[in-house]
């Protein structure tokens, strides 16, 4: 385990500080690390002969190499702080910021007002540089606002790992996407002040590889005041569409709604299944979508590729039908897709797939999907076993390359 070494302490706010030139970043292969969340237990105990337990998906973090699997470190939220509900990497990945949580609950005799008290409870932030030996270097990390998992906060580390986005807020707040150089303490600041939904920043493609363009989407806010059910209760088709911001982090202004704004449609028959990812050329959106069929016997879906410029549907890679036998039992999980890294141009991915009643890592390459370990890298599949068994226990598990 990794001990909390210091604290950075970041403070101060600029209103517009001039425009940054940074290097593209090329990563033409996987970085030589990466992080994921391994789920685990808050609280387990036996009373009376039953067992009780309470499991989140963040309750560590391994890091490991991407060449050979080995593990470098296995990270535990600071105490008592129980579960890394935030991840993200620079695009070296030698760089990680993780964002903890705390979960008040001990027992199964959960309160409203505990489950509450989750929400109010600021979070708590590490970040971890791995030197040039492989050496692991971890510290806390503060933000200028004591952020708040009722805020629906999200996280994205600039390619370069200089600076961090934090976006937070919305319904009936103001919603907010800051920059912190985490060097300096600069901080910049982009506002909305009336929005029913909250920026939601992906962590993986968040970002272009030149640092200037940030992509985040639009997550609804849950309504306070939940409305009554009404009988008969009429099937609700979900959104066919979803909203994505484009961001000149270089641009003079604070107004977050100055953003170049785009409308994904899904294709034909499906929806939209997860936040989409910009490519590091700043050319391609990346999002996964799909639709139930008839559940639980059959769900199908794929990778819907969109132009950055017109947010104009380009193609589908990928394609998935996920099939399970109801009298035989089927395998367990539900399908999930999720795109764990893109190379320049989005032309090869590392993905998670559904197949064959199993979610499996692999690669994208075109327009096909190889499943596999060895075909990411054609190096050691060590320790992408212990990857895929994460993500497909973990309900809400991440990674980031």
């Amino acid at each position: 385990m990794i001990v909390v070494a210091g604290t950075f302490a970041i403070a101060h706010m600029v209103p517009s500080p001039p425009a940054r030139k940074v290097k593209p970043v090329k990563n033409p292969s996987p970085p030589a690390y990466y992080a994921y969340t391994v789920q685990g237990d808050v609280y387990n105990y036996v009373s009376h002969g039953t067992s009780y337990s309470e499991t989140v998906s963040g309750r560590y973090a391994k890091v490991r190499s991407t060449a050979t699997g080995k593990l470098l470190a296995t990270i535990s939220p600071p105490k008592p702080y129980n579960d890394f509900s935030l991840i993200t990497a620079d695009a070296s990945a030698n760089t990680f910021v993780f964002g903890a949580m705390r979960h008040w609950e001990r027992n199964e005799n959960q309160s409203l007002r505990l489950m509450r008290r989750n929400q109010r409870t600021p979070m708590k932030f590490l970040v971890l540089h791995i030197t040039p030996r492989g050496h692991t270097q971890l510290s806390g990390l503060s933000l200028p606002e004591k952020l708040a998992p009722g805020q629906q906060p999200s996280i994205a580390l600039s390619p370069d790992g200089a600076r961090l986005a934090v976006a937070f807020g919305g319904g009936p707040e103001p919603a907010y996407v800051q920059m912190i150089t985490l060097a300096t303490g600069q901080t910049r600041q982009w506002v909305m002040p009336h929005t029913s939904w909250t920026p939601l920043l992906s962590g993986m493609g968040a970002w272009t590889a030149n640092g200037r363009t940030l992509l985040f989407g639009q997550m609804p806010v849950p309504a306070s005041r939940p409305r009554p059910v009404t009988f008969p209760v009429r099937h609700v088709r979900p959104a066919t569409t979803t909203r994505v911001w484009l961001l000149d982090t270089a641009a003079p202004g604070t107004r977050l709604a100055a953003s170049k704004r785009l409308v994904l449609h899904a294709p034909a028959r499906e929806y939209p299944n997860a936040q989409p990812s910009i490519t590091p050329d700043g050319t391609t959106l990346i999002m996964p979508t799909g639709t139930l069929v008839s559940w639980p016997v059959r769900a199908r879906g794929a990778l819907a590729v969109y132009s950055a410029r017109t947010g104009r549907l380009r193609r589908t890679l990928a394609p998935w039908t996920w099939r399970t036998n109801v009298h035989a039992g089927g395998r367990g999980g539900q399908p999930s897709q999720l795109v764990a890294w893109s190379n320049w141009t989005g032309s090869q991915l590392i993905v998670l797939q559904p197949r064959d009643e199993l979610n499996v890592l692999g690669s994208v390459t075109g327009h096909t999907f190889t499943p596999g370990e060895s075909v990411l890298l054609r190096q050691q599949p060590s320790g992408y076993q212990w990857l895929q068994d994460a993500l497909r226990a973990g309900n809400g598990a991440q990674v980031s390359w």
